[in-house]
């Protein structure tokens, strides 16, 4: 199928479904092989369905996988982790920005799997945030993924992405325990070190769910009371150390 697309002389974008059946252990998979054969994307494991249960699990997926993932994804052709649920009514505000945030920096295809005629306003907002687009469609095209120093029952969790021009996106994630959205006590701190994500010094923090700069930080950034299910989507930029001359 691969090669008779390819010998087509069009550009078509190849979404491949076969390397979802070949288990749940992503270094058996060929990953070489599913991009010789022309996939531009590929699902890797199982389907999402419209639930918070489902989705986390990719998520965790994703996480205890990342770096079997990341050198093979580029380019081209890419790990996908399924359709989006935003404006499927399934899951909770928080709950849909965390997807976008995580699938953005996992570089995984934006495929919405909703119904178009009935996509709140929040929904949309979430959808066409043009930062949030930017860090999926980032030029570079280099996968991101959960810091190692996190696992599945981590309750906060950083994930990261390299941009192109330096930069790094950062989702700050509250996968949290069992308490519900609702509750106050549920919402967390959660710190990202600069080193941890191959930063340095000063950083220029700009928050892509308020769509504006949070200023200058050295050395790391807290996101405060961040939401049960939900995560700080971050732009961060390096900046030079500032020297005082008296």
């Amino acid at each position: 199928m691969g090669a008779a697309l390819q010998a087509t002389g069009r550009n078509i974008t190849y979404s491949c479904s076969w390397p979802a059946y070949l288990g749940n252990n992503e270094t058996l998979k060929p990953f070489q092989a599913i991009i010789d054969a022309g996939c531009n994307s590929w699902r890797n494991w199982d389907d999402v369905q419209c639930s918070w249960k489902s989705m986390s699990g990719i998520i965790d997926h994703w996480g205890d996988y990342g770096h079997i993932l990341v050198p093979t994804a580029g380019p081209g052709h890419w790990h996908d982790m399924d359709m989006l649920l935003i404006g499927s009514k399934c899951l909770t505000t928080e709950e849909e920005r965390t997807q976008m945030a995580i699938w953005s920096i996992s570089a995984s295809p934006l495929i919405m799997g909703n119904d178009l005629r009935n996509v709140s306003l929040t929904s949309k907002e979430i959808l066409c945030n043009q930062h949030a687009i930017a860090v999926s469609q980032d030029a570079m095209g280099k996968m991101g993924t959960r810091l190692k120093q996190c696992n599945a029952s981590s309750p906060e969790q950083v994930w990261f992405r390299p941009l192109s021009n330096g930069d790094v996106a950062v989702a700050l994630y509250n996968k949290g325990g069992s308490g519900s959205a609702q509750d106050s006590s549920s919402a967390k701190d959660i710190t990202v070190h600069f080193q941890d994500i191959g930063l340095q010094g000063y950083a220029l923090v700009f928050d892509i769910w308020l769509q504006k700069s949070l200023g200058r930080f050295k050395d790391s950034y807290t996101a405060r009371k961040v939401a049960h299910h939900d995560s700080a989507f971050l732009r961060l930029s390096p900046l030079p150390e500032v020297v005082i001359f008296t």
